[in-house]
């Protein structure tokens, strides 16, 4: 039977915890946690955080990685989870949080190479939901503060078929929204079988929430398709905030921005009060 606890060595410790107090510097979030997924990707356990009074223990924090729990859903989901009573009002912080006065929060998933490994926990007690430019703050902080956060299961390990598996993947779940046939613009080529993006002669590496976006804007080049369309497509089974829109494509723009020459900038635009369109005759 394989270990499930994370041994944290000292180092990782001390960079969880400069994780939290980087979230803490940049937003008004007074309690944070870093989640890490456990060597066999069963659960998500603490690495550190920074809560005040009344700590719970290591064993009411740990959340199995197939659960329903914030953090589980997302690193399933590889997307930002906000929990207020104005945006969602059927979403639910975990029992220890609510029990010590927590009602408002961000679960934020940690990401290496697209793949998600783990979950940074972002919490307060009032009932004011977080703004987009918080959100996106805190979210830039666990994107630095994570780069040097161990990944310790073991998912980078599998061979191609296991690693499809992992990301979720299932042609079924698209049928509604795509048909799986490939995409290609000025520079940018898009496998929807693959789940592969490619900017002149640069792979770009996506969540599958990111791939999904592009793929949903590709279907349509050149033409608005609303947040609440995207909402609906890229997270099925899901009740993230609006914010959780412009907060993808912040990190895809990003991400097109680093490919080839000039190809990947201005590609995803912004249509003011309306939603985001793919130009695809840069």
């Amino acid at each position: 039977m394989r270990q499930t606890t994370l041994q944290i060595s000292q180092h990782t410790q001390n960079t969880a915890i400069e994780l939290c107090e980087a979230v803490r510097t940049v937003s008004s979030f007074s309690a944070v946690i870093v989640l890490l997924q456990t060597e066999d990707g069963a659960n998500l356990q603490p690495a550190g955080w920074l809560l005040g009074g009344g700590v719970p223990g290591e064993a009411e924090l740990t959340e199995a990685a197939a659960g329903d729990g914030p953090g589980a859903r997302a690193l399933a989901l590889a997307v930002t989870l906000v929990y207020s009573e104005d945006d969602n009002p059927e979403a639910e912080l975990p029992l220890w949080a609510t029990a010590r006065g927590f009602t408002t929060g961000i679960v934020i998933p940690l990401l290496k190479h697209g793949r998600p490994f783990g979950a940074v926990y972002a919490l307060r007690r009032d009932l004011q939901p977080p703004s987009a430019t918080e959100i996106n703050l805190t979210e830039l902080a666990v994107v630095h503060g994570g780069r040097t956060l161990p990944v310790l299961a073991k998912n980078d390990l599998a061979d191609d078929g296991e690693a499809e598996e992992m990301a979720g993947f299932s042609p079924a779940v698209y049928e509604s929204v795509r048909d799986l046939t490939p995409l290609r613009f000025d520079g940018l080529q898009i496998d929807p079988v693959r789940e592969q993006v490619r900017l002149g002669d640069v792979d770009v590496s996506l969540s599958r929430t990111e791939f999904l976006m592009l793929y949903t804007l590709g279907r349509q080049p050149n033409e608005i398709v609303p947040h609440h369309v995207l909402l609906e497509i890229c997270w099925p089974d899901d009740f993230p905030a609006l914010s959780a829109v412009d907060a993808t494509v912040y990190r895809l723009r990003k991400k097109l921005s680093l490919g080839a020459s000039n190809a990947g900038k201005q590609r995803v635009k912004t249509v003011r009060g309306k939603g985001y369109m793919l130009s695809a005759g840069i």
